[in-house]
């Protein structure tokens, strides 16, 4: 059996295609991942303007940029001031061609060897659950907390179940417990958490062993793997509900963004 090797990876993904397939669901297709990315991209945009003012002239940290989606999306906000970083090399040489205001440097968030400025603006989207190694996720949050300026808004992204981790070779979404244990340890408070997906990522957020095995098994690979092959209607379908849902919902059983500060030193 391979050993997981993020960097081999993610090159290996984009070089197959550097696209919203890339970092979505590939075997899902294009109309799926963009109303899926569309989603994140609402939830994202309500947040910011929620909690910050005057967003041009903040200074913005997109760990794991990838393809430059919300690249994209700071530069239409106005931001001027963006770094990103990730460990695959085949992004970082696209995105600094795409985006020459703006800088990129191929790194890991979990190196203890880590160093930059402060951000008043970090996001680490859909990345956390890839660190599988539970030393390097804690390295990768200490490092967080240190790249943060004081009242930095960091924004995460994972499915947070409640009763037990997720766990696969490349990934492992852990408990909210465990976020929480980890993040109050290494000095960042969590603000709140939002729903972004219901009917567009995976369930996994469900609390009994086999309603999760028939939700992921039947619904998600059988059902929604099935309709996608069919038609391109259920990415857009998925969206419409999924909006309806999220204005009601406080937790989703799929993708949350977790909203967090630096906790301040009294």
């Amino acid at each position: 059996m391979k050993t997981y090797n993020p960097e081999k990876y993610w090159d290996g993904r984009f070089r197959k295609g550097f696209n919203l397939e890339a970092v979505g669901f590939d075997s899902f297709g294009k109309s799926f991942n963009r109303q899926q990315y569309r989603m994140k991209r609402k939830v994202l945009e309500k947040i910011v303007t929620s909690h910050i003012k005057c967003l041009g002239n903040r200074h913005v940290l997109d760990i794991g940029c990838g393809t430059g989606f919300y690249v994209d999306a700071w530069k239409e906000w106005g931001i001027k001031n963006l770094v990103g970083i990730d460990i695959a090399s085949q992004g970082i040489k696209r995105l600094s061609k795409r985006f020459p205001l703006y800088k990129f440097y191929k790194s890991d968030i979990s190196s203890p060897t880590l160093v930059g400025s402060k951000f008043e603006i970090i996001t680490v989207f859909d990345v956390l659950y890839h660190i599988v190694d539970d030393k390097k996720f804690e390295q990768a949050i200490k490092n967080i907390r240190k790249l943060c300026a004081d009242n930095a808004l960091i924004l995460i992204t994972d499915i947070f179940p409640h009763k037990r981790p997720y766990i696969l070779k490349h990934q492992k979404s852990r408990t909210l417990e465990n976020y929480e244990q980890v993040l109050q340890r290494n000095g960042i408070e969590i603000v709140s958490r939002v729903p972004v997906h219901c009917l567009l990522n995976a369930p996994l957020d469900v609390s009994n062993s086999w309603l999760q095995w028939v939700a992921l098994s039947v619904w998600w690979k059988l059902v929604v793997g099935g309709m996608q092959k069919l038609t391109h209607l259920p990415g857009f379908i998925f969206y419409m509900v999924d909006t309806l849902l999220l204005g009601f919902m406080k937790e989703s059983i799929s993708t949350e963004m977790m909203v967090c500060r630096p906790m301040v030193k009294e």
